[in-house]
């Protein structure tokens, strides 16, 4: 029994020091600033965001295939707080060129969609492992929310999404002009 106490406590700082590692501790600092315009072409995926992992797999080998720059972007249209699970929409991206939207956009079951530049609250979280930008959104997304409610910006977000870039991830809500 004590050494079965001994092997489930080291595991459990494994893990810890783990996602200590990941991002655990890190500071959420929301900004708000411009954002450029982006054009996308993506997997749409409906139901949980968590499970939106295949249809970026999918992107990525798309891009390889036909020689597109990989920058990726996820899309969310839906409040999970307000929409049920199984119905949440979102398109797991690449951020394209015009030429290579017109491109893509001839591959069947690829979607399109243009993000105007605008302002936005920003979080920039540093990341480098899918356990980095889970607990980058973990963290990020509530300070986010916080962040728009304060300042009386909710009824305007118009796009959320992150931008996944080198080492770190930019989670985004942008709001209309409006």
């Amino acid at each position: 029994m004590k050494k079965f106490l001994i092997i489930v406590l080291l595991l459990i700082s494994l893990v810890f020091i783990y996602v200590s590692t990941q991002g655990l501790f890190q500071p959420v600092v929301v900004e708000q600033r411009s954002m450029p315009g982006y054009r996308v072409v993506g997997i749409q995926h409906i139901g949980p965001y968590e499970k939106i992992g295949d249809a970026f797999n999918q992107m990525h080998s798309i891009a390889e295939e036909q020689g597109v720059p990989v920058k990726m972007i996820g899309v969310y249209f839906d409040n999970p707080n307000e929409v049920v699970e199984d119905s949440l929409r979102s398109i797991a991206g690449l951020v394209v060129s015009e030429a290579d939207s017109a491109k893509l956009s001839k591959l069947p079951d690829l979607r399109v969609l243009s993000i105007p530049p605008g302002n936005a609250a920003v979080s920039d979280f540093k990341t480098g492992s899918m356990a980095s930008m889970i607990i980058g959104a973990m963290k990020s997304y509530p300070k986010l929310t916080e962040y728009v409610a304060e300042k009386g910006l909710t009824q305007r977000i118009t796009f959320v999404y992150e931008v996944y870039g080198e080492g770190k991830t930019e989670y985004v809500m942008q709001m209309s002009d409006q």
